[in-house]
């Protein structure tokens, strides 16, 4: 069961509509590293996932990163200009903001400016009501296809962790691009959130691993051709780095009995 708490998790309010500004932050909206992925992935694995602690992790995880979809929607309605009073006139009236009570004035002008040079712009404008769309900065529809999942509990908090990673970084993006302070106060709070879920997601990485005896090591280490180091980009030093003290280095293609070698024949291309 669900229930919504009618106040965003954190205040959203931006100074002023941008609607090149609002087209940007769509990609986290609708786009394959943003709020609603992560929320419908975490949301996934939790049904496959026994252990009970993990599966509140994600639950918790998941319920929050809907919360900033919902910030993330509100910050893109607001650089929009907000909805229109009269919906068969764009831009029409002025919009008061919601969260500090500001006037934000007529964006008639601003849009007209943009609108014929940006079509994510003109989508939300014609489709969304000048609020958001399922839709990425380019305009690309979201897809259930950028969600990962395999079933293996290490494999999907793997990506877990990952989608966390790539998120932060491209809040950190739209910080850097994204001028307006109320919008930045916002990326701020979601680039420091997605660090606090990297490091669940990595303690509960280590859990998994704990209760495998050894995580990798288990499933893979010991057997034929696992304990093997590709050294097939010659030069460098990442063989001494992370090849195990037990591992053999691969040095050219398999030749041998599947059988009875390990990439073997008269003159084995392995160390």
């Amino acid at each position: 069961m669900f229930m919504h708490n009618k106040e965003l998790l954190f205040p959203v309010n931006v100074k002023g509509p941008n609607p090149a500004f609002a087209a940007a932050v769509l990609e986290q909206f609708g786009g394959a590293n943003g709020e609603l992925k992560a929320c419908l992935q975490y949301f996934a694995h939790s049904f496959t996932t026994k252990d009970p602690v993990i599966r509140d992790l994600l639950l918790d995880i998941s319920t929050e990163e809907i919360s900033h979809l919902e910030m993330v929607g509100e910050c893109i309605t607001q650089l929009m200009g907000g909805t229109d009073v009269d919906p068969n006139v764009m831009g029409s009236g002025e919009q008061t903001m919601r969260q500090e009570g500001a006037t934000m004035g007529n964006a008639n002008g601003y849009l007209n400016q943009i609108i014929n040079q940006n079509s994510t712009v003109q989508k939300s404008v014609y489709l969304g009501g000048h609020g958001p769309d399922f839709i990425d900065s380019s305009g690309t529809p979201f897809t259930g296809n950028y969600i990962n999942t395999v079933g293996d509990l290490m494999a999907d908090l793997q990506s877990d962790l990952a989608a966390e990673l790539r998120a932060r970084k491209v809040y950190e993006e739209l910080h850097r691009h994204v001028t307006d302070p109320g919008a930045r106060e916002m990326f701020d709070f979601l680039v420091q959130r997605e660090e606090a879920h990297a490091l669940l997601f990595k303690e509960a990485i280590e859990r998994v691993a704990d209760m495998q005896g050894g995580g990798f090591e288990k499933s893979f280490g010991d057997k034929q051709y696992s304990k093997l180091y590709p050294e097939l980009s010659m030069g460098g030093s990442a063989s001494q780095m992370f090849r195990s003290d037990d591992a053999r280095i691969i040095t050219g293609p398999f030749t041998g009995d599947p059988d009875t070698d390990t990439f073997g024949g008269a003159s084995p291309p392995m160390q």
